[in-house]
């Protein structure tokens, strides 16, 4: 018999994606024989591999050491009579690219300004994104804040080899390269499982904050339809729905106007891509500083400034109401410091409420 424990960064992912990543090279269908026959147990009860683990479950598998083996999976006698699985030392794993990657994300090299972190708790990381820095790779040797995670969290003790053999802490909602500010993490599979649920379900709220060319004279909430072209990676916005358009819906607040530019609170209420950018626009008020969507002859004007990319930064997020295991979480709000580049932008248009 052999016993393994679930751990709590294992917590929250289904049995049989566990089971899968143990016995790494057999087939599903004898993942599924194996439960149904009763020859893997959960807590000692039957179970189909759709249940939801949590910390400290035991998993019971009645097969032969050769088989556990055959499958990719590793035998250690107990001190008991059975048999258990033990994690196994760095230098005994026998996959090379497992340990070549693990190592280059360890004593990765940096090249951006350092995330800020926000909040962190034993599932979760809230973190302050750089400008150009990707939220995930486009190209396999890009680094993205998802490389910088597994960084921190393996420097800090917190991720060691055996986890990321069974799992890969990574971001949840993405922010455009030249767009800063938060970034939610998870660093256990019950903390990305919870994350994406509540963006999926759109319950909690997100605030950005960006200065527009064009003096915005009152709150308002817009309606529209957006059209990705991914050979561009542009959108277009349309007043009236056409084939193919999404809907979109955006709420501004008017912060302050200066100088003929205004500075908004963004609530984005429908995620797409590049919606903000792209719907500002279409109403007439484009980003400063944006090259895709705003005003090229007065984006000179804003680099003399030093404003390299659009003045949008993912500024507020708002938990809602919870209960359970994250209810530590239930109505909080988080928020990310402006970069001092767009400050000093903003301080030069004559803003005061960022300074």
């Amino acid at each position: 018999m052999i016993l393994l424990k679930v751990k709590h960064i294992d917590a929250g992912g289904r049995l049989d994606k566990y089971l899968l990543k143990f016995l790494k090279v057999a087939p599903s269908s004898f993942i599924y024989k194996m439960l149904r026959k009763k020859n893997i147990v959960l807590n000692g009860k039957k179970a189909t591999g759709s249940e939801l683990l949590t910390e400290n479950d035991e998993i019971k598998l009645f097969l032969a050491d050769e088989t556990i083996v055959k499958f990719g999976g590793s035998v250690i006698l107990s001190q008991t009579a059975d048999r258990e699985y033990i994690d196994l030392e760095e230098d005994s794993i026998e996959s090379e690219d497992d340990i070549s990657l693990y190592n280059s994300l360890k004593f990765l090299k940096w090249e951006f300004d350092t995330p800020q972190i926000i909040y962190e708790d034993s599932d979760i990381i809230i973190l302050n994104k750089p400008v150009n820095v990707l939220s995930q790779i486009a190209k396999k040797d890009d680094k993205s804040m998802n490389e910088w995670l597994i960084h921190y969290l393996i420097n800090t003790g917190s991720f060691t080899y055996n986890d990321f053999l069974t799992m890969r802490p990574a971001v949840v909602n993405r922010l455009d390269r030249n767009t800063s500010g938060i970034i939610l993490a998870g660093k256990t599979l019950r903390g990305l499982r919870f994350l994406s649920n509540i963006i999926k379900t759109r319950e909690i709220t997100k605030y950005y904050l960006t200065v527009v060319k064009g003096e915005m004279t009152k709150n308002q909430t817009a309606e529209a339809y957006l059209v990705k072209n991914d050979n561009h990676n542009t959108v277009k916005i349309y007043r009236n729905k056409i084939d193919g358009a999404e809907y979109i819906k955006t709420a501004y607040e008017v912060l302050e106007v200066s100088k003929g530019h205004s500075l908004l609170k963004v609530e984005l209420i429908t995620g797409k891509s590049h919606q903000i950018r792209a719907h500002l626009s279409f109403l007439g008020f484009p980003l400063i500083g944006d090259g895709k969507y705003g005003l090229k002859s007065d984006n000179l004007l804003y680099r003399r400034m030093g404003l390299t990319s659009q003045f949008l930064h993912s500024y507020e997020i708002q938990f809602p109401e919870i209960e359970g295991e994250f209810s530590h979480l239930s109505k909080t709000t988080f928020t990310a410091d402006l970069p001092t580049r767009l400050k000093n932008v903003a301080c030069k248009l004559g803003f005061n409420l960022l300074l």
